[in-house]
């Protein structure tokens, strides 16, 4: 498998508090990467020096190739990184359609090409049939599918989800977990930090655990949430005799 990005011995610390100590691990190249860990483990920094919000104290982020370390958050998104927020923000006097648009600009040449990209990921969200409805309008839920069809705007070769499921009923969930799966299908890589275990052990095929902003596990999310590490970092001793 291809590495799409690779974190090696990745360290950041805000004052006293080591917030990410010595972190390595891989992304492949088309998978669905779950990253999980308890609260303060680290994962949305993580997200962040991913990004270009924090830049690392020490060690190495590489995207397809290259270092990641002086670009700007812009910057990076033009390469290919995208990410969603744990509190999705539409552009709220915007419509639905307009919304997209509105990123679908930045990323295209053309007026005509925009146009273009935002018919197609509004027809991959199932926003087509709504999308002259006021953004403000809309649930928690399509909020967070607006978040991903915005970013879907820049053509991301790794999407970075950051608790997308947060807030949503069951219904709402397995539909959220149908539109990262069509999302992936596309080709986009997905980085998915989550709660919600159900959903990881899902849509994941692996997943790598932090604690304490450190690398604990990695592995099939069936396997690691029997290692007894695992399970009293976060788990809990429920998920002891959890089945394939």
């Amino acid at each position: 498998m291809k590495t799409i990005m690779r974190l090696a011995n990745v360290d950041k610390s805000f004052g006293g508090v080591h917030a990410i100590d010595s972190l390595s691990f891989d992304i492949y190249e088309g998978e669905i990467l779950g990253l999980i860990g308890p609260n303060g483990a680290g994962k949305s920094t993580c997200v962040n020096l991913i990004a270009g919000v924090y830049q690392q104290d020490s060690g190495g982020i590489n995207f397809n190739g290259m270092p990641l370390l002086r670009q700007s958050m812009p910057d990076r998104a033009l390469m290919g990184i995208g990410r969603t927020f744990q509190s999705p923000k539409p552009f709220e006097g915007l419509s639905i359609r307009d919304n997209v648009f509105t990123a679908a600009l930045i990323y295209n040449k053309s007026m005509k090409d925009a146009e273009k990209a935002t018919d197609e990921i509004l027809e991959l969200t199932d926003f087509a049939p709504i999308r002259d409805m006021p953004s403000s309008k809309l649930p928690i839920e399509k909020r967070k599918w607006l978040d991903m069809a915005r970013v879907l705007a820049i053509r991301p070769r790794l999407l970075m989800l950051d608790e997308c499921l947060a807030g949503l009923t069951p219904s709402e969930m397995e539909e959220s977990l149908a539109l990262v799966r069509r999302i992936n299908a596309t080709g986009v890589t997905i980085l998915f930090i989550e709660h919600v275990m159900m959903a990881v052990t899902k849509l994941c095929t692996r997943v790598v655990v932090l604690n304490e902003g450190a690398f604990l596990s990695q592995g099939a999310p069936a396997v690691v949430m029997r290692e007894e590490a695992v399970i009293k970092a976060y788990l809990g001793e429920e998920y002891k005799n959890v089945e394939d």
